[in-house]
């Protein structure tokens, strides 16, 4: 599905089928830094942060298409089988992009050894996370101008990555290394977290404060809702009606675990 067709689904439609891998992201929502106008990285929600970071736009792992185009026919990158409407994913280690994956490749890359230094599969387990430790200034010191965040560890960078949605795509901001320790000393859940592949999810819209582990597919999502149903300067409510069933969904979707318990 190209993305002229996405941004004309229904409301609610692009959550539900990016959240169940039926068709992959918008290929713009992965720009480079000289792309998009200055207007649209302007428009973003406010928080109570004193300003936004200089962040630059965002090189996360790429869906395939935006690497360079794929057939849209819903076939597995890895052996051609055709691929069920609710499939998983590879994350390409060498060309950071994602590539569908059949059941049967799935489960041969599922065992850690199998994909070696070229695949990674995307899990599918998504954490609550109770109990989480994230005071009011620590995320205030983070300096980004939204309520929602993911942070994902970047193993061929050797460090932890800092995103935020926008309506011009997902921007990086600035991580500080001794923070980021912090916060996973404090919620020893986030050892568990898979290097590339898996993210910690905040959610502080509202009087929400949620925090998450979920498959980086999860991140897409929500990027992609944002950058679909933006409209004007405040978003509009499509955009907030939108953003509230994607998190209504995955709460629905996930298993409560405290923040403070480590990985078995």
């Amino acid at each position: 599905m190209n993305s002229a067709a996405v941004r004309g689904a229904r409301p609610g439609a692009l959550l539900r089928t990016l959240a169940t891998g039926r068709v992959r992201p918008p290929a713009e929502q992965l720009q480079t830094p000289a792309e998009g106008t200055a207007a649209e990285q302007a428009q973003a929600p406010a928080s109570g942060a004193e300003g936004p970071a200089e962040g630059t736009r965002a090189a996360f792992p790429a869906p395939a298409d935006a690497a360079g185009g794929r057939d849209a026919a819903e076939r597995c990158e890895v052996c051609g089988e055709p691929v069920a409407p609710e499939h998983r994913h590879l994350l390409d280690l060498r060309a950071r992009v994602l590539r569908c994956a059949c059941r049967a490749c799935a489960v041969l890359f599922g065992h850690q050894a199998a994909g070696g230094a070229t695949y990674r599969l995307v899990p599918d387990r998504r954490l609550l996370l109770t109990g989480f430790t994230l005071d009011d200034p620590t995320w205030a010191s983070l300096r980004i101008p939204v309520q929602t965040a993911f942070v994902f560890r970047d193993s061929a960078a050797g460090r932890a990555a800092l995103f935020y949605p926008s309506p011009a795509g997902a921007v990086e901001s600035p991580l500080d290394e001794p923070l980021w320790a912090g916060l996973v000393r404090d919620n020893p859940a986030l050892e568990g977290l898979a290097d590339d592949v898996e993210a910690l999810l905040v959610n502080r819209t509202g009087d929400e404060h949620e925090h998450w582990i979920v498959p980086v597919d999860d991140c897409y999502a929500l990027v992609g809702l944002l950058r679909t149903h933006w409209k004007g300067f405040a978003g509009g409510p499509e955009v907030w009606a939108e953003l509230s069933e994607y998190f209504a969904a995955l709460r629905r979707r996930s298993t409560s675990v405290p923040a403070a318990r480590r990985p078995s």
